[in-house]
C-alpha cells in the first residue's frame, strides 16, 4: 500500500517553524532548497520558453518566487520579475536583494500590461508566486483584477504556481484563483490542494522535497494522520486475489450479501458476481425478493440464494463460516434485522447503498465499513459535504463515536478506518460515473475482506482494482461491462 502524508496550512507552518527555532535552520535555507529543486525538477521546462515572468507576493511564496528567479537567471534563462510590494520576511528580503544586485529586471505590478505588447502569443511561462496556503481571503480587488487578466491573458503557453494556485480555496471552489497547468508542492502535500481543477480537470500536483523532517515530527500538533494514497501498479492485482493451489471454498473466500428488493436485482447479482468471479469461494445472497431468488437461479442454478428479511442470517451454517458479509445493493431502506445483527470479533460488515443508515439508526457493534455517496453521507451524517475537505472532520467525528470505518465516495474519495487514519484517493474516472459501481465496488470489497485484508488495505486494493477500466475502449460502459472487462484483463 502505497501512502503519502498530507499536511494542512497548520500543520506546515509548524513544521517551518520547527525548523527555525529547534533545529536553528538559517531562515534562508528552507526557501533556497525550494527553488532549487523547483529549478530540477522543471527544467526541460525552463528550456521551452522564450522568457519568464514570475510574479512575486510580499509573504513567503513571493520569496520563493525571488529564490527561484535568482537561479534561473544564473543558469542562463531570460527572466523578469513583477513584484507586488516589498518583503514582509527577511528571507524573502534576501533572495529579493540577491535578484536585485544580480541585474534581474524587477517591476512593479503595475507595469505588468506594459510588456505584454513587447511579446507574441504562447511566448512567456508565467510562475506564480503570489499568494501562498496561509492567505486570508478576501481577495482585494487589484489582486482579483490581476488573476482575472492573467487567467484571460494569450501570452502565457503554461502557468505554473508555487506550494498552491494563488486564491483557491477549496471549499469555495468559484472563487478567483490562478488557473495553474500544474502545482508545485513544497516541503509538504498540502491538503487544501486537493480537488484543485480548472474546466473540471484535475490539475497536477508535484511534490518536492527541501529536507522538512516529516518522518521525525509525528506529534498531533503538527500531524493529524492524513494520507495521500498512490495507485498500485495493476499488474500486482491479480497475485493479491489469486486462489491458492491448496486450497477449498471457505479459504478461497467466502460472503453473504442481503439486497435485491423488487426491482433492483441487478444491484445484488452484481455485487455476488464480482465477489465470485475475483475468486471468491463461496458465496450465499439473502434477498426480500422471490423474483431476484428466481432470476438468480436462472443465471446460475449453483448459487446459493434464499428468500429473507435478514432475521435468518445469523443461524445459518455459511454465516457460522464466513467473515464478510454486505449489506444494502439493491436496497431502499434500512434494513431492520441490522439492529440486533451480532458480528464475531472476526467479521466485517459492509453497508452500502439503502443499508448506509440514517441518523439515528442502530449500526452493530462490531467491524463495520460504511460506503456512503454524497447523498447517502448527508442521509447519515445531515451534513451535504462536496468536497473531502468538508467531509472530514464530520466524517472523522462520526467514525470515533461509533467506532467504524468510512469510505466517502466521489471523484476523490475520502476513508476514514476506526483509528482516525485518513486516506485520500484521488484520481477521478469518468469509466465509474455510471449506475452500478457502487455495487461492483461492494462485490470487489468483500473480495479482498474475505482474503484476510484489513478494512484499509482492502479499501484500497479495491479502488486501484477499478483503475484497471482506464484501459476500456468504451466510453461509456455499463457497470456490467466494467465488471466482464477487468475479469479478462486478469
Amino acid at each position: 500500500m502505497i501512502k503519502y502524508p498530507i499536511y494542512t496550512n497548520e500543520e506546515s507552518k509548524f513544521i517551518d517553524e520547527y525548523c527555525h527555532q529547534s533545529l536553528n535552520y538559517p531562515e534562508t535555507t528552507l526557501m533556497g532548497m525550494a527553488a532549487v529543486s523547483v529549478f530540477h525538477a522543471n527544467e526541460d521546462l525552463w528550456s521551452t520558453a522564450e522568457e519568464i515572468w514570475i510574479i512575486c507576493g510580499t509573504g513567503g511564496n513571493g520569496g520563493d518566487g525571488y529564490a527561484l528567479a535568482q537561479i534561473l537567471f544564473q543558469e542562463g534563462q531570460s527572466v523578469r520579475i513583477f513584484s507586488l510590494g516589498e518583503p514582509k520576511r527577511k528571507d524573502s528580503a534576501f533572495y529579493l536583494k540577491l535578484c536585485k544586485d544580480s541585474g534581474i529586471p524587477i517591476h512593479p505590478i503595475t507595469k505588468l500590461e506594459d510588456y505584454e505588447d513587447e511579446k507574441e502569443a504562447d511566448s512567456v511561462l508565467l510562475v506564480d508566486a503570489i499568494l501562498g496556503t496561509g492567505f486570508n481571503p478576501p481577495l482585494k480587488e487589484e489582486v482579483i483584477s490581476l488573476f482575472e487578466w492573467i487567467n484571460s491573458s494569450d501570452l502565457f503557453f503554461y502557468k505554473l504556481s508555487l506550494d498552491t494556485a494563488s486564491g483557491w480555496i477549496a471549499k469555495n471552489q468559484n472563487s478567483i484563483f490562478i488557473e495553474a497547468d500544474s502545482i508545485e508542492e513544497l516541503g509538504t502535500r498540502k491538503w487544501e490542494n486537493l480537488g484543485f481543477s480548472v474546466d473540471d480537470k484535475i490539475i497536477p500536483r508535484y511534490y518536492e522535497s527541501i529536507g522538512f523532517p516529516i518522518r521525525s515530527i509525528t506529534k498531533d500538533e503538527s500531524f493529524s494522520h492524513r494520507f495521500y494514497w498512490e495507485k498500485c501498479n495493476w499488474e500486482e492485482i491479480p497475485a493479491l486475489i489469486a486462489r491458492k493451489p491448496n486450497s477449498y471454498k471457505y479459504t478461497s473466500g467466502s460472503s453473504i450479501f442481503f439486497g435485491g428488493e423488487e426491482g433492483m436485482q441487478g444491484a445484488i447479482l452484481l455485487s455476488q458476481s464480482a465477489f465470485q468471479n475475483l475468486g471468491g469461494g463461496i458465496s450465499k445472497v439473502f434477498t426480500t425478493s422471490q423474483v431476484t431468488r428466481d432470476l438468480i437461479l436462472q443465471s446460475d442454478p449453483s448459487r446459493m440464494v434464499s428468500v429473507s428479511d435478514g432475521t435468518d442470517i445469523e443461524s445459518d451454517p455459511i454465516f457460522l463460516k464466513t467473515k464478510t458479509i454486505v449489506v444494502g445493493p439493491g436496497t431502499k431502506t434500512y434494513p431492520a434485522f441490522l439492529k440486533n445483527l451480532k458480528l464475531r470479533e472476526d467479521q466485517t460488515l459492509v453497508l452500502d447503498a439503502g443499508a448506509i443508515p440514517s441518523q439515528g439508526d442502530k449500526i452493530p457493534k462490531g467491524n463495520v465499513i460504511l460506503t456512503p455517496h454524497v447523498g447517502e453521507f448527508e442521509r447519515l451524517t445531515g451534513i451535504k459535504a462536496m468536497t473531502v475537505q468538508e467531509a472530514y472532520p464530520v466524517a472523522l467525528a462520526f467514525c470515533k463515536k461509533n467506532k467504524v470505518s468510512l469510505l466517502y465516495k466521489s471523484h476523490i474519495s475520502l476513508f476514514v478506518n476506526d483509528s482516525g487514519e485518513t486516506f485520500v484517493w484521488e484520481s477521478p474516472n469518468a469509466h465509474l460515473a455510471t449506475m452500478g459501481t457502487g455495487d461492483l465496488l461492494a462485490g470487489v470489497l468483500a473480495r479482498f475482506l474475505s482474503l484476510g485484508y484489513g478494512n484499509t488495505e482492502a479499501v484500497y486494493y479495491s479502488l486501484s482494482f477499478l483503475e484497471g477500466v482506464r484501459e476500456m475502449q468504451e466510453p461509456y460502459p455499463t457497470a456490467g461491462e466494467i465488471l466482464q472487462f477487468l475479469v479478462r484483463k486478469l
